[in-house]
C-alpha cells in the first residue's frame, strides 16, 4: 500500500527511487524535444500555451493543438498529486538534477537564498500578464534552415528584444543551477509556481507524522531543499529513507482539507 511507504532502507525504497528516475528519463524522451523547442524556438513570449496558433510545424507541441489535451492532464495530476509533475515527469527537473551533479556546487543553500522563493511567483505573474493582458505577442520569426541549432541561431538573429531577453534569463538561471541546487525549479519556474498554488489542495502527498522532531535530515536529502508537504515539495520521494524517526508517509494526510 502506498501509505505504508516509510523511511526504511528496503527493496521497496530502492524501487521507488529507481521508478522516479526511470519516469523522468521516459518523460524527457517523450516531451523533452518539446521543451527544447519551447525554450529556443517558440515564437511566443510564454512558451507551451499557444501551440494551437504556432507556425513552427516541426515542433512536437503541434500534437497538443487542442489546448486541454496536455494541460488538462497536467491539471488533473496537480489536483491529485500536487507538484508530482515537477518531480516525476518534467524534463526540466532531469536537467536540473544533472546540473546538481556538478562537484563545485554549493553543498548547502547559500546564505539568504531560501528567502527568494517568491521569485517564481513573480515569473508566474509576468507570464500571465504577457499572456492575458498583452495578448501573448509573437516576438520572433520562426525561420528554419534544417538542423535545430542552426535554426536557433537564425531565430536569435531575427528575434525581437523581448524574445532575446526571455532566452537570456532562462539560460542564465539554468546556469546558476551549477552552483545553486535546482535553481530554476525552486526560484524561477512559472509552471512550478502555478502547481505550488494547487499543491496544498491536492489529495495525495508525502507528509510528516506528528513524531517529526524537526531534525531536517529529510531536507538535506532533498535536492529541492525542502521537507515533505512544504513549499517546493514535488513528491519525488527522495526524502524517504532519510528520517531517523521513521515518520515520512505517503497518502492522504490525516486532517487534510483536500
Amino acid at each position: 500500500m502506498l501509505h505504508e511507504i516509510v523511511a526504511r532502507p528496503s527493496v521497496k525504497l530502492r524501487m521507488l527511487h529507481w521508478c522516479n528516475r526511470a519516469a523522468l528519463f521516459a518523460s524527457t524522451l517523450f516531451i523533452g524535444e518539446w521543451g527544447l523547442y519551447g525554450a529556443f524556438r517558440c515564437p511566443f513570449v510564454v512558451p507551451f500555451v499557444s501551440c494551437q496558433n504556432c507556425p513552427v510545424i516541426t515542433c512536437p507541441g503541434q500534437m497538443s493543438r487542442l489546448f486541454w489535451g496536455f494541460w488538462g492532464v497536467w491539471l488533473a495530476v496537480a489536483l491529485f498529486f500536487g507538484r508530482a509533475f515537477c518531480g516525476w515527469l518534467c524534463p526540466g527537473s532531469l536537467v536540473n538534477r544533472a546540473l546538481a551533479l556538478n562537484p563545485l556546487r554549493f553543498k548547502a543553500n547559500p546564505p539568504g537564498i531560501s528567502s527568494y522563493k517568491w521569485t517564481k511567483y513573480l515569473m508566474l505573474a509576468a507570464g500571465l500578464t504577457i499572456w492575458f493582458v498583452m495578448g501573448q505577442p509573437r516576438v520572433n520569426v520562426p525561420l528554419r534552415i534544417g538542423e535545430f541549432w542552426p535554426s536557433v541561431w537564425l531565430t536569435w538573429e531575427h528575434a525581437f528584444p523581448m524574445w532575446q531577453l526571455r532566452l537570456v534569463i532562462t539560460v542564465a538561471i539554468l546556469a546558476l543551477g551549477l552552483g545553486v541546487l535546482m535553481c530554476w525549479c525552486r526560484f524561477a519556474c512559472p509552471f512550478g509556481a502555478a502547481l505550488e498554488l494547487v499543491r496544498r489542495f491536492s489529495f495525495f502527498r508525502f507528509y510528516k507524522t506528528q513524531e517529526c522532531n524537526d531534525c531536517d535530515q529529510c531536507k538535506r536529502a532533498c535536492l529541492m531543499r525542502t521537507r515533505p508537504d512544504e513549499e517546493n515539495c514535488t513528491n519525488c520521494g527522495d526524502c524517504v529513507g532519510s528520517c531517523p524517526k521513521d515518520c515520512i508517509r505517503f497518502g492522504i494526510k490525516p486532517g487534510s482539507k483536500a
